[in-house]
């Protein structure tokens, strides 16, 4: 209902084949159906995701991989927010996104970075660098991002 305030309901659409039941989720809008397969990726994700966000809701820890992933920055953003704000839970979640950054840094122990070599660090705050900012510029211990932007002349640079 928060990303597609039309919706009236969703109802399994169910056929047997042989010994098989198979299921659609469809859509209510009122004037209109739709197969949930029809919707964007966006609220696909959104739906397949519902039942874990709503268990890190309300008590238990939830892991969650490229929660980023077909969702708008915004709504990502807002999810984050409500889960600082009202989780009972844990949300735990890589992303690629780095504008959850901004909110979760103001939090201890909200950050934690993947390094190549797969070991996990933890950010801390330091002077007035941000974590986003430390990151990006590959300051986080074992990042991946210590590169510069000339480091792509030797990948794309044909010389011509």
């Amino acid at each position: 209902k928060i990303f597609k305030p039309d919706l009236q309901g969703v109802k399994i659409d169910k056929k047997i084949d042989n010994e098989y039941y198979v299921c659609r989720k469809i859509l209510n809008y009122g004037d209109y159906e739709v197969d949930s397969e029809c919707e964007s990726t966006g609220i696909k994700k959104l739906m397949k995701l519902y039942s874990c966000l709503e268990k890190a809701a309300n008590g238990d820890i939830v892991f969650v991989d490229e929660l980023d992933a077909n969702l708008n920055g915004v709504y990502l953003e807002k999810l984050v927010e409500y889960f600082l704000e009202y989780g009972k839970g844990q949300l735990c979640f890589t992303t690629h996104n780095m504008e959850p950054m901004k909110r979760l840094s103001k939090e201890s122990y909200s950050l934690d970075f993947l390094g190549e070599t797969g070991q996990l660090v933890s950010w801390v705050k330091n002077g007035n660098y941000s974590a986003r900012n430390q990151y990006k510029e590959g300051m986080i211990k074992d990042s991946p991002f210590n590169v510069s932007t000339s480091d792509f002349l030797s990948a794309f640079y044909r010389g011509e």
